[in-house]
């Protein structure tokens, strides 16, 4: 992150997500219940990085959050953040169905520098912890793992007197290697696991700079976070390029998209925006132009109202993919994640795609489809394996599946489609099998 202040974090379990070019075919009866897109529920982590300054926090801007789809309030980068103006926030937050991360220098990654540091952090937890609208203990961004034995102690003294929320680190990115303070990055994300054992894994990576360019390392970063957290079973949040500052450009609502999109497909359980409420007053503001926030100079951006649609799709996603979990990563050309096969698809034809595959408990298998240009919409057809039928899609207008009626689909620029195959006997796998062979 670019700033040394406060943000997000509280873990609920949940799940993946889509854009939309969805087939027209009439509802599947069977595949579950139509959910309107304005009411569908989620738990999938809707947050942000900068929330309002606590002195402007009101009940207008807690309504601006939920409308805009978010669920957690990240504290803010500006203005004090004493006790009492937190505690109102959470009141604030809590009229409004909405949880908050709370910043306090008596838990950050400074505590153990403080007299009597364990008492302070029980006091601060006395003070936020039973309040309605707490979410969570921010205590650092972007440390170095020279920090981590500090962090452990931290975090640790706070799960003891408080196990029931999350106390919240986010990790630097692979493109700061003198940063780390270990040879590699995966070294750097194990160390963290290890050391500090935390509820959920969180790190940044913007990867869209000035004059077009754009960092090279993006997939391989998310797959080595996706690696270390699925191999320790902790669920991750990326937070994502939402605002033009320093080296970075001005993201379209397309790159936008294809953040969010291949962060699920890779199996993330959260998105972060960078940022909410484009901060002023903030150290090196006048050399990183901080500026087209999601809110500026208290107005909404175009920002704000793309990620109100991106938003309201992780509602209607989460909702679908509840149960389901990240199983492997695959892409058209074998480069970002492996080679195809990948669970019932063989491969993909046409443009260049990622795709994530997620099962649940009764052998349904979804897939998450997303187009690796941001520029341009690709056309792509599966290519099934045998027995396999066309897979059921998800409109996201209708919150309904819709009977597959073919194996070409349509992806728009950054976008995504959630597919999904019902689980299916060994009798019926034999039978389409059998099926498939005598037609061919």
């Amino acid at each position: 992150m670019d700033l040394a202040t406060p943000a997000r974090c509280r873990w609920l379990p949940s799940v993946v997500l889509l854009s939309a070019a969805c087939a027209s075919a009439p509802p599947r009866p069977g595949l579950g219940p139509s959910i309107p897109a304005s009411t569908a529920p989620s738990t999938f982590i809707t947050t942000f990085w900068c929330g309002p300054p606590l002195d402007e926090f009101d009940d207008a801007r807690a309504e601006e959050i939920v409308t805009a789809g978010f669920t957690i309030v990240g504290p803010p980068c500006e203005g004090p953040t004493d006790v009492e103006r937190s505690q109102r926030a959470l009141d604030v937050a809590a009229r409004h169905g909405l949880t908050m991360w709370i910043a306090d220098a008596r838990f950050n990654r400074r505590a153990r520098t403080l007299p009597n540091w364990k008492e302070q952090v029980h006091a601060a937890v006395a003070d936020y912890k039973d309040r309605p609208g707490f979410g969570g203990y921010f205590v650092t961004d972007e440390p170095s793992a020279a920090r981590f034995d500090d962090l452990a102690a931290i975090v640790g003294e706070l799960r003891t007197a408080d196990p029931a929320h999350v106390a919240y680190v986010n990790l630097l990115a692979d493109y700061i290697p003198g940063g780390l303070g270990v040879p590699t990055y995966g070294e750097y994300v194990e160390r963290f696991i290890m050391t500090v054992r935390p509820s959920l894994l969180s790190y940044d990576y913007y990867p869209f700079e000035a004059g077009k360019r754009d960092r090279p390392t993006f997939f391989s970063n998310l797959a080595v976070v996706r690696e270390h957290a699925t191999g320790h079973g902790v669920p991750f949040m990326l937070i994502i390029l939402a605002m033009p500052h320093g080296p970075y450009r001005d993201p379209t609502e397309a790159e936008l998209s294809w953040q969010v999109f291949h962060a699920l497909a890779y199996g993330a359980r959260g998105i972060s925006y960078f940022a909410y409420w484009t901060p002023v007053h903030v150290e090196h503001a006048d050399v990183m132009k901080f500026r087209h926030g999601l809110i500026e100079r208290g107005a909404p951006t175009r920002h704000y109202a793309e990620a109100a649609r991106l938003n309201r799709i992780l509602r209607i996603l989460g909702h679908e993919l509840e149960t389901f979990r990240s199983v492997g990563v695959a892409d058209s050309q074998g480069e970002g994640a492996g080679a195809f096969p990948l669970g019932p698809i063989s491969g993909i034809a046409g443009g260049i795609v990622t795709a994530g595959l997620f099962v649940n408990d009764t052998g349904q298998q979804a897939v998450v489809l997303v187009n690796r240009d941001y520029r341009s919409p690709a056309r792509v057809e599966l290519r099934l394996r045998a027995g396999r039928p066309a897979p059921d899609q998800l409109d996201t207008e209708t919150g309904r599946w819709n009977r597959g009626n073919g194996t070409s689909i349509r992806l728009s620029p950054g976008g995504a489609q959630l597919l999904r195959w019902p689980s299916v006997s060994v009798t019926e796998q034999f039978e389409r099998f059998r099926n498939h062979s005598t037609e061919s």
